[in-house]
């Protein structure tokens, strides 16, 4: 019951608030997603993501307690209303949060990449261009989801599997001088009950 109340009260302060929330949902199913001319032509794009997730696995592995697997996932870069779409259409658990956008609705959160762990596939948004410390924590991430699926890592419920990919996220700032709430204004305090088995 404790754990209940505390849950209500966090998400109603967090809607309350409007307090910009961090960068992935999580998504399973073997959802086919369309490709379009503009995700085509991002493979400019799609070579340096690519390289960077060996970096960025070397990384992981000596610095979280997640495998040194060299199996790379692929990148698909797709419109953020697809990302949205994708989010919204799927049946299946999702993990994560999202960015606070400029949408509509100031507590409306807008997806800003996905993983997909049946079809190990991290879907970014067509305009993620790689270059800045946020848009490279954002892979960081999805790095994460895809090395816990790739080691078959058991999990007390689907959102446990948040915590160690914000906290990746964060360190990966970190390097940088900038953080996790800096960047995209999600604290600790809302890593943990995102990432809070609540039954």
């Amino acid at each position: 019951m404790f754990k209940q109340v505390l849950f209500v009260t966090a998400i109603a302060s967090l809607t309350l608030s409007g307090t910009s929330q961090a960068p992935c949902y999580e998504e399973s199913g073997p959802g086919v997603v369309a490709e379009s001319s503009a995700t085509q032509a991002r493979t400019d794009v799609a070579r340096p993501a690519e390289d960077m997730l060996d970096e960025i696995a070397t990384w992981l592995a000596s610095n979280f307690d997640l495998p040194a697997i060299r199996d790379r996932p692929a990148v698909k870069f797709v419109p953020l209303m697809k990302l949205a779409t994708m989010r919204a259409g799927d049946s299946a658990p999702l993990h994560g949060l999202a960015s606070n956008g400029e949408i509509n609705e100031p507590a409306q959160r807008r997806v800003v990449a996905l993983y997909n762990y049946d079809l190990r596939t991290i879907f970014l948004p067509d305009d993620w261009v790689g270059k800045s410390p946020a848009d490279q924590s954002v892979l960081v991430h999805e790095m994460v989801h895809h090395l816990q699926t790739l080691a078959n890592l058991k999990f007390e419920c689907p959102m446990a599997r948040e915590k160690l990919a914000y906290l990746a996220q964060d360190k990966w700032l970190g390097r940088f001088g900038t953080s996790l709430e800096k960047e995209f204004d999600v604290d600790m305090f809302t890593v943990l009950i995102s990432s809070a088995c609540m039954s």
